[in-house]
């Protein structure tokens, strides 16, 4: 018998969900440990290391991992002179930051948007947190502010939601349950903030980007305001990516984030007119 057929939908079970995911955040080690990839290239940063070649074969030993990040160092967005053939070649013509970032994103993709019972949701969360990272960086671009690490903020803005939905998923399938869909979007939201700081502290996501990363809702009350505004902006964009026909151009144009960061209409107008390139690196 299959095991859906075999779960009892019960409408409220918040009290119990919650404690759960209160103990998964009391033992942060067993959340979302950061992979092995991410922790040696984490190490040759934090030695400040500048040699690509080393890069280069941490990614090689993971097949997946680099056969996803050159795809896309070669899209349109990143806009490469010629087709770039090899990992280091990718971090010359780049930098090493960047394509680290990048493998970043691929490993977010695999270990951490991913909920047994909850493909949807999750395609949903990585899609937001993948398109804003990329839009992020376009920002920064234009604005010549954060160029470092907005994109990074960005791609983890929406990391604790879809922990939580991964720790809440595996409730259900402990308790032979379902949540009812306003409990599961309520605990999502209230405890998205708490799962997104552990997640970066475990990944070793430095400061300013935890607090852009977590602060984008209420970017003006923010310590790192401006990236967290960034990020703001970013998610705005993403979700008119994903959605045009709910958040229209006109509704982006007006949103009060881009006069809280400086860009004009015609600055506004530039950036929308990257969608197409910005489609092409997502895989849309």
């Amino acid at each position: 018998m299959p095991l859906e057929s075999r779960l009892i939908v019960t409408p409220d079970l918040g009290a119990a969900s919650r404690d759960y995911l209160n103990a998964a955040l009391a033992a942060p080690q067993n959340v979302a440990p950061m992979p092995r990839v991410c922790a040696q290239l984490a190490e040759l940063a934090a030695k400040d290391s500048s040699d690509g070649a080393q890069y280069a074969r941490v990614m090689q030993s993971d097949p997946v991992l680099a056969g996803e990040v050159m795809r896309i160092v070669n899209s349109p967005a990143l806009r490469p002179r010629s087709n770039i053939g090899s990992l280091q070649q990718a971090i010359s013509w780049l930098n090493i930051g960047e394509v680290r970032n990048i493998a970043t994103a691929v490993m977010l993709r695999s270990e951490v948007f991913c909920a047994p019972g909850h493909d949807p949701e999750c395609e949903d969360f990585w899609r937001e947190a993948w398109y804003a990272g990329l839009w992020a960086k376009e920002i920064a671009r234009l604005r010549r502010r954060h160029v470092e690490s907005a994109f990074l903020a960005a791609l983890m803005h929406r990391t604790g939601a879809a922990l939580s939905l991964r720790v809440l998923a595996r409730f259900e399938m402990e308790q032979r349950t379902a949540l009812d869909t306003r409990t599961l979007s309520d605990l999502v939201m209230e405890f998205d903030p708490a799962f997104a700081r552990v997640l970066m502290e475990g990944w070793r996501i430095a400061p300013d980007v935890q607090a852009g990363a977590i602060d984008w809702r209420d970017y003006r009350l923010s310590a790192q305001s401006d990236l967290a505004a960034t990020v703001h902006a970013a998610h705005v964009l993403a979700a008119h990516t994903m959605h045009p026909q709910l958040l229209v151009e006109e509704m982006v144009l007006e949103s009060p984030v881009f006069e809280h960061l400086g860009l004009f209409v015609d600055q506004r107008k530039s950036l929308l007119a990257q969608r197409g390139n910005i489609r092409g690196t997502a895989g849309a």
